[in-house]
């Protein structure tokens, strides 16, 4: 294939992700123009009718009332990218919520997975399909790894904006990804790379292979693909010098509203070397006779030197800077900036006509994913957790003195526990999926298809040295043993426990000084969780597509289809995660349920007018689907769609729909713990124990969302290769899913006295109106809002014996935000400080850019990618210098409210070796983050990884061959 053959490819791809193709100009493309189709089973129906991604209906132009945006193959091999997810994510209308760089902290069911979240909505909300149909769950959030397909198959990626419940069913809230895959492939492909960051680290292998041909005469076609790609991840905080300053926000201890009696400081200081106040010795940090006391190697109490922002009044667990002796960030360090994962894919893809109106399709892939290990922090114990008693054991005679005179019975001890190691975790996924499909004519330009789909997902989770809670207390409970011990001699070192059960195992341990911990306790005191997870989905879909009559203006045409699907859940755990034993929560078992779900859909296409003398064409578009969840409940879904063509340069286009979501078997998760917590009540501001149920709820709702997308494209004829769509979405969810936390679900309570967040009544002493159960469980009680702005535009010309493509893809948040009952609100535009927050819902720039500008001779290619985030907001909650009403007085003041924008400039390029057309040999190489840019520095510790690259300047090299 020439460069001039591949920049109208190029062309013809933009053309139809703008939705902006007349017929004649987009069949002009010869057999480009199928590069925005997809059939329902997955296969192109001809040049004569296109299914574009969020209709049922064969079209025969790419005009589409819902924005729709492709991301070709071509894109991903100019910037050298080797998986799909990775690519989406540039794209600024996707919150790279789930990759590897923003999993370190994940100990969930797929830590090494790449998941899509459309608009800020989260990854739930965003349904992923491959050629139209659905996928089995990689995970109990509900949402599906792109791991598990290879991307040297992917031939584009439509990207609809909401509006899809009524065409492809639930989960489609925030809109539809849909992956195209390459199944009319002839010949073979394969590439092979190798990168790795300036720091030695970030190594990335990745190959590919794939290969398609025709047989029985053309009447078959078989294509089939694969991929292994091998990512070793980044060290900690300490393998870059950005944050290696230990950057963070420290609570100001002497902060007063008084002036008078304030250090003058915010509530909230941002600052370097914020370090916890921990050591591997063990000290004394809370109020105490002893306060300021460490242990030296002898177990004698010295002095330790508190650092900066220390008040021994109100000691926290944060200080500036301190004794020598605190050398690390324990309780955050060794968790990798990029975690380190791997995965093999493998695919085939057969077709046949059986006859000359009746073609049958089979597909099998499988994806081998791995996660990890994520590098867990020290094992610490904060906040004077630890208590060593009087008669301790090993209590040295100078310690047991220094208490006799300070007339205490027990010292309260912070201590990094270096000798007991790291917590890691690590996933593995194993996914299967199957379908078998026919397709064909029925009569007159009425086609059908159905297909059987079966997908089954099987993952592990597996922690490593993870602390046991009680063994280590009874640990450090360290006695000598009396007299009378079966089997025990007198004096002999024991735990107390011990005493009353003398098998007990107990490894007693001195803590007091570094170094301390002997091996058979670190044994005794740790252990292993593990917790596996199996999915399993069935799907039988049938589908009917055509022209109802003749219009006035045209064809109307028609779709109806019904689908019924299974997908079921389960998983187990090992028995002390069950027990709650491990200091975090490790692993939870997940009890089987089946969620069935049966619905039937209609849509039609309706042209009002054609060729008129105020527009050349206007098209009505409606949609419905009846849903039936079994354990959700029913829904309708619905759209209603309008394409306004004023001429051939411009069209107009509107959207509103109902869309809905289903509960993922994490939040229908039944099982639930119980905790006391001491809350103030807000109606009476008293406080006293409320119960607490945390965790799933099977009595949850469907989520239900209204999106409405308004837009304009322009192809300007005096302009020729240029495209622009502009498009308006705004999209509220009611009724969305979000998890309480106890304090919350008080606030909720006596705001709603709603009976599924608490019980009132009259408590044991006989005081009415009290509280008496909260449920800090799963929810339909929030409100999301996502409005916007997004603009795609592409522009060919040719120069200097050459063509250069410029694309331009841009985002702006108006809005990104909650509204719970009590009628709080968070806002989350344009905040982009460290992901995370009470909710759901994490910060997104107020807005993004992505440009790509290619350069292309006949035997090479040269391309630059320019990617922005602005400035932005660290905490919605707080107030800066920089906002208005500031005072350091306040108390959600905070020193510095902003964090710096950030420019990326990637380089790469292609240079062909041998070959001629389709058959070539090329090697490619690149440069990313060419300037090697850090994080802004006011973020905390690890930075943000959704936006921000951690890894800095980073090298890729490789060959493509296609024969």
């Amino acid at each position: 294939m020439t460069i001039a053959a591949l920049a109208r490819g190029v062309s013809a791809i933009a053309m139809a992700g703008l939705a902006l193709a007349h017929p004649s100009v987009a069949l002009s493309q010869g057999n480009e123009a199928d590069a925005a189709s997809d059939a329902p089973s997955g296969d192109d129906e001809g040049p004569g009718e296109i299914i574009v991604t969020g209709s049922r209906l064969g079209r025969t132009s790419f005009n589409s009332p819902t924005p729709v945006n492709v991301v070709g193959q071509e894109r991903v091999q100019d910037l050298n990218i080797t998986n799909v997810g990775d690519a989406l994510n540039q794209i600024p209308s996707f919150r790279p919520l789930t990759s590897p760089s923003t999993n370190a902290f994940r100990a969930g069911t797929n830590i090494g997975g790449r998941s899509l979240d459309l608009r800020g909505l989260g990854t739930a909300r965003t349904l992923t399909l491959l050629d139209g149909r659905r996928n089995v769950p990689s995970g109990d959030e509900n949402t599906f790894d792109l791991n598990s397909i290879p991307s040297i198959l992917i031939q584009r990626t439509e990207v609809v904006t909401g509006g899809a419940s009524a065409a492809y069913g639930a989960d489609a809230v925030a809109g539809v990804v849909n992956l195209i895959l390459d199944t009319k492939l002839e010949g073979a492909k394969g590439e092979l790379s190798y990168g790795i960051s300036e720091q030695g680290d970030a190594r990335q292998v990745y190959a590919s292979f794939a290969a398609g041909t025709g047989f029985a005469g053309g009447r078959g076609h078989i294509v089939v693909g694969g991929e292994y790609s091998d990512e070793d991840g980044t060290g900690d905080y300490s393998a870059r010098d950005w944050s290696k300053r230990y950057h963070s926000f420290i609570p100001n201890p002497f902060f007063n509203t008084n002036p008078a009696l304030s250090n003058g400081q915010p509530a909230n200081v941002a600052i370097d070397n914020v370090l916890y106040v921990l050591n591997p010795a063990g000290l004394i940090s809370v109020v105490h006779p002893l306060q300021g006391m460490q242990f030296d190697g002898n177990g004698n109490l010295i002095p330790f030197q508190f650092g900066e922002l220390f008040n021994r009044a109100r000691p926290s667990t944060l200080m500036v800077g301190g004794d020598p002796s605190v050398q690390d960030i324990y309780g955050f360090n060794n968790t990798p900036l990029v975690v380190p994962t791997s995965n093999m894919s493998v695919l085939g893809h057969a077709e046949y006509e059986l006859t000359d109106t009746i073609t049958a399709s089979a597909e099998v892939s499988y994806a081998y994913v791995i996660g990890g290990p994520t590098g867990g922090s020290t094992h610490t114990d904060q906040a004077g957790a630890l208590r060593i008693q009087r008669d301790n054991a090993y209590l040295s005679p100078a310690t047991a003195a220094m208490m006799d005179a300070a007339q205490v019975t027990f010292l309260p001890i912070s201590r990094a526990h270096s000798e007991l190691g790291n917590g890691t975790y690590m996933t593995r996924n194993h996914t299967w999926r199957a379908f078998f499909a026919l397709k064909g004519q029925a009569f007159g330009d009425w086609r059908w298809d159905a297909y059987y789909q079966f997908g089954q997902t099987k993952g592990t989770q597996e922690g490593s040295n993870l602390r046991i809670n009680q063994r280590w207390r009874d640990a450090v409970d360290a006695v000598f043993a009396p007299a009378g011990v079966a089997g025990i001699a007198p004096g002999t070192i024991i735990c107390r426990t011990t005493i009353a059960n003398p098998t007990n195992g107990c490894v007693p341990t001195n803590i007091m000084g570094a170094g301390k911990i002997n091996a058979g306790t670190a044994n005794w005191v740790t252990g292993e969780s593990w917790q596996t997870r199996k999915f399993t989905q069935h799907n039988i879909a049938a589908n009917l597509r055509g022209t109802l009559l003749e219009g006035w203006a045209g064809p109307i045409s028609a779709a109806v289809g019904i689908e019924y699907r299974t997908n079921s859940s389960r998983g187990d755990a090992d028995a002390m995660s069950q027990a709650n034993g491990f200091s975090a929560i490790s692993a939870n078992v997940l009890p089987a349920m089946t969620q069935r779900v049966t619905e039937g859909y209609a849509e039609v296409n309706v042209p009002i007018f054609k060729n008129m003398s105020f527009g050349q064409s206007l098209e009505l578009d409606g949609a419905i689907r009846r849903t039936h969840y079994s354990l959700s409940g029913d829904a309708t879904t619905w759209k209603v769609g309008a394409v306004y063509e004023l001429n051939d340069d411009y069209m107009l286009r509107v959207t509103r729909s109902r869309d809905i979501r289903a509960p993922s078997p994490l939040e229908l998760n039944p099982n639930t713990r119980l905790t006391n917590s001491t809350l103030a009540d807000p109606k009476y501001g008293i406080q006293y124990v409320m119960p607490a149920t945390a965790g799933g709820n099977p009595n949850l709702e469907l989520e239900k969302g209204n999106t409405f997308t308004i837009g304009a494209v322009f192809k300007p004829h005096w302009l020729p290769r240029f495209r622009l769509s502009l498009d308006y979405y705004d999209i509220k969810v009611t009724g969305a899913i979000d998890i309480l936390t106890s304090t919350l679900a008080v606030t909720l309570c006596r705001a709603t006295s709603n009976p599924a967040i608490c019980t009132i009544g009259t408590d044991a002493n006989g005081n009415p109106d009290r509280i008496l159960q909260l449920f800090a469980t799963y929810q339909n009680v929030n409100e999301l809002n996502a409005r916007g702005w997004e603009l795609v535009s592409t522009y060919s010309l040719p120069v200097a014996g050459g063509d250069l493509n410029l694309t331009l893809n841009g985002n702006y948040v108006s809005t990104l935000k909650t509204s719970l009952p009590d009628g709080s609100r968070q806002e989350f535009a344009g905040v982009t400080g460290n992901s995370g927050s009470v909710t759901t819902i994490f910060g997104v720039p107020r807005w993004r850019v992505d440009g790509v500008v290619t350069f292309a001779r006949p035997t090479w290619s040269v391309t630059t990618q320019y990617r922005y985030i602005p400035r932005g907001i660290l905490n919605r909650n707080w107030i800066g210098p920089q906002d208005e009403g500031y005072s350091p007085f306040l108390p959600n003041s905070v020193s510095n409210n902003r964090i710096g924008s950030r420019f990326y400039m990637n380089l790469n390029a292609r240079v062909k070796l041998l070959g001629e057309s389709d058959q070539k040999v090329e090697l490619f190489g690149g440069i990313n983050n060419l300037f090697d840019r850090d994080p802004p520095p006011n973020l905390r510790y690890t930075g943000n990884g959704l936006y921000f690259d951690p890894i800095g300047r980073t090298y890729k090299i490789g060959v493509r061959a296609a024969w």
